[in-house]
């Protein structure tokens, strides 16, 4: 299974995922975090999910930047205490995450953060 524990990230990100976190809390900004490492056999299982075995297509590449533990995920709290997908929902904390310096892929991938590349 999947983490979701910060302590499981690079020390740089972790750095990085606490200034995210205390901007998206001032901003009231709620959020949970839904992964942080996966292995390889997680991602290798998650690209085979509408290829080769049942389920919706759910990511487009078998080298995430989760199993190098440089890549959190975010899932938005609205305003009614659900989670939401609602891309909408995800462009300000993409904002403040390029703000802190992580790297957002946008509506691609709008709840993945990651650090930047060097």
């Amino acid at each position: 299974m999947p983490s979701r524990k910060i302590e499981d990230l690079l020390p740089k990100l972790q750095i990085l995922f606490h200034e995210f976190s205390m901007r998206m809390h001032d901003e009231g900004e709620q959020f949970i975090v839904t992964c942080t490492y996966r292995s390889q056999e997680e991602q290798d299982a998650l690209y085979a999910k509408g290829r080769t075995t049942q389920g919706p297509i759910v990511t487009w590449t078998k080298h995430s930047k989760h199993t190098e533990r440089k890549a959190f995920d975010i899932a938005m709290i609205d305003d009614e205490g659900h989670l939401t997908w609602e891309n909408e929902k995800y462009v300000r904390p993409g904002e403040i995450g390029k703000e802190v310096g992580l790297a957002w892929l946008g509506p691609k991938d709008a709840c993945h953060f990651q650090l930047k590349e060097s």
